[in-house]
């Protein structure tokens, strides 16, 4: 991820003799003045008010090694034979000055999170606002099993071999990765949303020479057996389903087929309309779960009672003093984790959270589903306003999904005179599927708009994903 954010920031020559390395804050982004730069041969160099400095690699050799830090973040280090980034992160680290640190406030963890609730109106945006938002999923799929057993077909060329075939070349594990730059508008109501996609790109793992010859396999025998106007009924035991039968792509579209183009040109605006509104419907999700959203599931300050809290204590996180206090829940809660509190207004600037158990567990009719991993961090900060918003969100999840029952699919089709029923294929089913999302959001820019600019934004979303082999380095180069 953190890659991918600097190529909103910088394009890097990387056959430049001399270099120009600017050293950032890896949470708020903001340049670090005056950090010390040394080297292994003890020369040394200090970044300017800035962040910057310059690497003369001339004067250095292979063999040198560099050494960044600065107080308050963790120091880092670099073979020069392997560094050629223009930028470079240093992650805070909180520092405890227990014998420094002069209070006359002595305050449990109790009165401050009541007076993390008095000030929630008075410290976070939760008005109509404008955010520039980089946001990005990355999802994991590995089968931990999966059978087809008892086929039968009455396709001729969809047989138990081709079934195999693809079974024994089918990858155990698939991964993609999404990331979209947009405009997103809104507050916490769930009815105020609206996004205006700017650009995205997506990878994937594509499927290898033989699968995908037994994938053109089965499509091209689908394609001579299956009617583009049939319908088909699908049956699990006693559980039945319904619907129109299409495959996308599977007919080619004659030019001159003016209903047919119609057709695929909807269809592809139709395409660009879910697209956006999933990705606003993602966002959406994790704007309602801020803390300090009525409807949210990380509810440790809003329903507090229902929590345990560690005693606070005193630490700098960056340049601000916190209060860092622990949570757990008492009873059924869900969530356990850390609180960072700013000391001055009683803002709560950063967050991480876990569950303790699975937050959906069941088993039943041969189906099965266990949400068993929701891990994570919000960091809020004050950008264009006096209030603090949300500017960093990561969560990893995990879950399993099961079945093992029996199908049968039956294709029908009402314009066939005499016998409806065209085809069917029958067997039964046993797959298990662990899926892995990881979902960073980073919130660049922030301003609060009125209600009249609100109504009078346009979405207008014509954008789609820019597929990749792989994520290259200058895609994000023109933001």
């Amino acid at each position: 991820m953190k890659k991918s954010i600097l190529l909103l920031l910088f394009f890097v020559n990387l056959n430049a003799q001399s270099l120009t390395v600017k050293v950032l804050d890896s949470l708020s982004f903001s340049p670090i003045p005056f950090a010390t730069v040394y080297f292994s041969n003890s020369s040394g160099i200090i970044s300017d008010e800035n962040g910057d400095f310059e690497l003369i690699k001339n004067e250095l050799t292979d063999e040198d090694s560099l050494f960044i830090s600065s107080m308050g973040y963790n120091k880092i280090s670099f073979s020069l034979n392997q560094f050629k980034d223009s930028i470079v992160f240093l992650s805070p680290k909180p520092i405890e000055l227990n014998n420094v640190i002069l209070t006359n406030r002595d305050l449990s963890s109790e009165e401050i999170i009541e007076k993390v609730k008095a000030g929630l109106t008075q410290n976070y945006q939760t008005d109509l606002s404008e955010n520039k938002i980089f946001y990005r999923k990355e999802y994991k799929s590995l089968i931990d099993k999966f059978e087809i057993n008892k086929f039968k077909s009455s396709i001729d060329s969809v047989d138990d071999l081709l079934i195999d075939s693809l079974l024994q070349n089918l990858p155990k594990e698939n991964s993609s990765a999404t990331e979209v730059l947009s405009y997103y508008y809104g507050n916490l109501e769930e009815e105020n949303q609206k996004i205006n996609l700017i650009k995205s790109r997506e990878t994937y793992k594509k499927d290898d020479e033989i699968l995908e010859s037994l994938n053109s396999k089965l499509e091209e025998s689908l394609k001579k057996s299956l009617k583009s106007n049939s319908y088909y009924k699908i049956r699990s035991g006693l559980l039945r389903f319904s619907g129109d039968l299409e495959f996308d792509g599977l007919w080619d579209i004659d030019s001159t087929n003016q209903e047919a183009l119609k057709k695929a040109k909807d269809a592809e605006i139709k395409r660009k309309e879910n697209f956006a509104n999933s990705i606003k419907g993602r966002i959406s999700n994790i704007y309602s779960n801020l803390f300090y959203n009525d409807a949210t599931d990380l509810d440790f300050i809003l329903k507090s009672n229902r929590y345990e809290f560690s005693s606070p204590e005193l630490t700098y996180l960056g340049n601000q003093l916190v209060y860092v206090i622990t949570f757990q829940p008492k009873g059924s809660k869900d969530y356990k984790g850390t609180l960072h509190i700013n000391s001055d207004d009683f803002a709560v600037v950063r967050i991480d959270f876990k569950n303790v158990k699975s937050l959906f567990k069941v088993k039943l009719l041969g189906i099965s589903s266990d949400n068993y991993l929701v891990e994570g961090r919000m960091v809020f900060s004050k950008l264009n306003n006096e209030k603090y918003s949300l500017t960093y969100f990561q969560v990893s999840s995990g879950s399993k999904a099961g079945i093992d029952r029996p199908f049968k699919i039956i294709e029908k089709n009402k314009f066939v005179k005499g016998r409806r029923k065209q085809n069917q294929i029958s067997f039964n089913l046993d797959l298990i599927v662990n899926a892995l999302n990881n979902v960073e959001l980073r919130v660049f820019q922030s301003k609060p708009i009125d209600l009249n600019e609100f109504e009078n934004l346009t979405e207008e979303n014509k954008i789609l994903p820019e597929y990749e082999d792989e994520f290259k380095t200058n895609f994000w180069e023109e933001f």
